[in-house]
């Protein structure tokens, strides 16, 4: 169980109502993790939503040719995971602490169900997910047209 005022701390979850918070709380673990611990692994299936409560967290991609790129750094406030809201898939990302973190994590499976209890509420997160993903979106555009740009080997030119 996680207490309101960690949850009001999220940004993901900015808005709800104190009664969707507790229903939201009842269901949250708060977990502490080591340095370099592996939250989501690429290509493994993920089952939880993770909000970042302290700490800081990379997320990193593989690429085919084995080079670990950094997609983002996640401070406090940020979650990550969401994907499994809408349905069951491989992670796209690895997520690995870069220092002790405080991590908040729900269950897909029970908000699924909290969904199901409340169609309004499950309307109005499933819309903060779709804004979410829209800004990553753009975020890793930029990052990808800026490579594009800067690498010739990608077919930019040098700047």
């Amino acid at each position: 169980m996680v207490e309101i005022d960690k949850l009001k701390k999220i940004q993901f979850l900015e808005g709800l109502s104190d009664d969707v918070l507790e229903k939201i709380g009842a269901i949250a673990q708060l977990e502490t993790f080591d340095e370099e611990a592996i939250l989501v692994r690429q290509d493994q299936d993920q089952h939880f939503i993770y909000m970042l409560v302290s700490g800081k967290i990379f997320s990193n991609c593989r690429s085919s040719s084995g080079k670990t790129l950094t997609l983002d750094e996640l401070s406090p406030g940020q979650t990550f995971g969401l994907s499994t809201l809408v349905g069951e898939s491989p992670a796209t990302f690895t997520a690995i602490c870069a220092e002790e973190s405080t991590v908040i994590t729900l269950s897909a499976d029970q908000m699924t169900k909290l969904f199901e209890q409340d169609y309004k509420f499950g309307a109005v997160l499933m819309q903060q997910v779709v804004e979410m993903f829209k800004a990553k979106t753009k975020k890793h555009t930029r990052q990808f047209l800026h490579s594009l740009a800067t690498h010739p080997a990608m077919g930019g030119t040098p700047e």
